[in-house]
């Protein structure tokens, strides 16, 4: 390969690289005139407040400041011969250029700075895709304690599902660094919410920077510690135990799944044979009646299993016995603090931490193997000013989190809801199996862990790179609840104390 081809390579693939990480800053771009005759004032510096960043007007007046990480600003400029101007609430998002137009008027004795008050416009000209953003002070008003919960709010949006298509589909971003899980290519989206600077949410139109993304893009910027102070958040909320469905309890003699088989005025002789009229009938699964079974346990061949109709209902109480009620309450803790790393931050270029952490659990609605889904995360974010121009973070984060297999998979048959003696698996259907037997689905845990590195390094007032490197490590764990004791030490049909079973349908009986 000639050495022009290997360079043309090196570019394709860096641009390549570039692509697949989203944007993380913004840009503050407009005009400085005079205010009386309305002519482009050159030479005019414009600053943004309590940072590095600004740029001088051209011959046009026009100015343009890159690289402008989101949040809201003051914009001074000033001029000689020219009063100062001051614009505040100057709000920068991501990936969007805030245009300002600003007007200075001749200084005369006695005259102090002018300030103005920005105004978001109505309708954003350089915004060609369907977004919303949400910004730290907003989310401080909302009833949420989730990323999820913010997103949803979006029209399109369901969950982590846009415009109707998989999550699979919808890329989820922090700092620029993708957080799509490996696996699955499922969004991770656990992070403490009082860490978040600004929400971006886009549901169409999309540039190529963000790759070959189909459905939507979740864009996060955090915060990072301030050099002058400490600050921080703590959020907690409790949900007591408590149902999360309309109705009786799925557990309920009454209930769609138990009522053909214990309601006394259809469940010896049958659901089309008993008292319940046709409209009722509908409303349930067929059942043909514990006469029916017990009259086929006593004609065949094997005198261990004979059953009397009574008997036959206790044994199907007892292998229906567990209840699913919710012991326990829904919870959220969110923690966040940061500022100035003690001792060394002033020889360590402004060296500054923000450390948060993330803990929840929501209850299942029904009982699995395990009964909540939880999850917790931890994150510390490092922030160091190289040079003016030039800034280092790094990021370090651990989370859990503890559910079912998110795949779907069983390590357990169809279901183990009747003795082993006899063949009535069909008599109910696959409601049942997931509400009585345990271990259904299987229990699982994935364990994560990245670092992040990010150079951002503004070369001019037009020019600036960004340098992300990402090590991320994801463990998935599937395993199965504890071995089902087959010994048959149960006798749950009074008067029969011969006829015994075991432990179904707890524990695990698969292959």
């Amino acid at each position: 390969m000639s050495r022009n081809c290997k360079i043309f390579l090196g570019l394709v693939l860096l641009c390549i690289s570039i692509d697949l990480n989203g944007g993380v800053t913004g840009k503050i771009s407009g005009f400085v005139v005079d205010w009386e005759t309305k002519k482009p004032l050159t030479g005019s510096n414009v600053i943004i407040e309590g940072t590095v960043l600004g740029a001088a007007t051209d011959i046009d007046g026009f100015f343009s400041i890159i690289n402008v990480p989101p949040g809201i600003y003051r914009i001074k400029t000033t001029m000689i011969g020219y009063k100062p101007v001051t614009v505040t609430n100057v709000e920068v998002a991501i990936d969007q250029t805030t245009s300002l137009h600003i007007e200075m008027s001749w200084e005369a004795l006695g005259m102090g700075e002018i300030t103005v008050v920005a105004k978001r416009p109505v309708v954003k000209r350089d915004v060609s895709h369907s977004e919303l953003y949400v910004d730290a002070q907003n989310i401080e008003t909302m009833p949420v304690a989730k990323v999820t919960e913010v997103v949803s709010l979006q029209a399109g949006v369901e969950g982590l599902e846009v415009r109707g298509g998989s999550s699979t589909q919808t890329a989820f971003i922090v700092d620029g660094f993708v957080r799509n899980d490996e696996r699955s290519n499922r969004p991770y989206t656990t992070i403490s919410l009082n860490s978040v600077e600004q929400v971006q949410v886009q549901t169409g139109g999309f540039n190529a920077e963000y790759g070959n993304i189909r459905s939507g893009i979740i864009n996060v910027i955090t915060k990072e510690g301030a050099v002058d102070k400490y600050s921080g958040a703590i959020t907690y909320r409790y949900s007591p135990p408590a149902q999360k469905h309309f109705g009786i309890s799925l557990y309920d003699r009454d209930s769609y799944y138990l009522r053909p088989y214990l309601d006394p005025d259809v469940c010896y002789t049958g659901t089309k044979n008993g008292t319940w009229d046709a409209y009722t009938q509908k409303q349930y699964p067929t059942f043909e009646g514990w006469n029916a079974i017990s009259e086929r346990t006593l004609i065949d061949d094997d005198p261990t299993n004979d059953l009397t109709p009574d008997g036959a209902k206790k044994l199907f109480e007892w292998q229906h016995r567990r209840m699913g009620a919710i012991q326990k309450g829904d919870y959220t803790v969110d923690l966040a603090f940061g500022g100035p790393v003690p001792i060394i931050a002033d020889k360590l270029g402004n060296l500054r931490f923000y450390l948060s952490y993330f803990d929840s659990r929501d209850m299942f609605v029904v009982p699995a193997s395990n009964n909540s889904y939880d999850e917790n995360i931890g994150s510390l974010k490092l922030t160091s000013d190289i040079t003016d121009r030039m800034k280092l973070s790094l990021t370090g984060s651990y989370g859990e989190t503890h559910s079912v297999c998110p795949y779907n998979w069983t390590t357990t048959p169809t279901g183990y809801l009747w003795s082993s003696d006899y063949e009535l698996a069909n008599a109910v259907s696959s409601g049942p199996e997931i509400l009585f037997v345990k271990g259904y689905y299987s229990p699982g845990s994935i364990y994560r862990n990245s670092v992040e590195l990010k150079l951002n390094h503004s070369l001019s007032s037009k020019t600036y790179y960004d340098v992300l490197i990402q090590r991320k490590v994801s463990r998935n764990k599937v395993y199965q609840i504890d071995e089902r004791d087959t010994t048959r030490s149960y006798s749950p049909i009074p008067g029969q104390p011969d006829y015994r079973v075991d432990e179904a349908p707890k524990g695990y009986w698969g292959y």
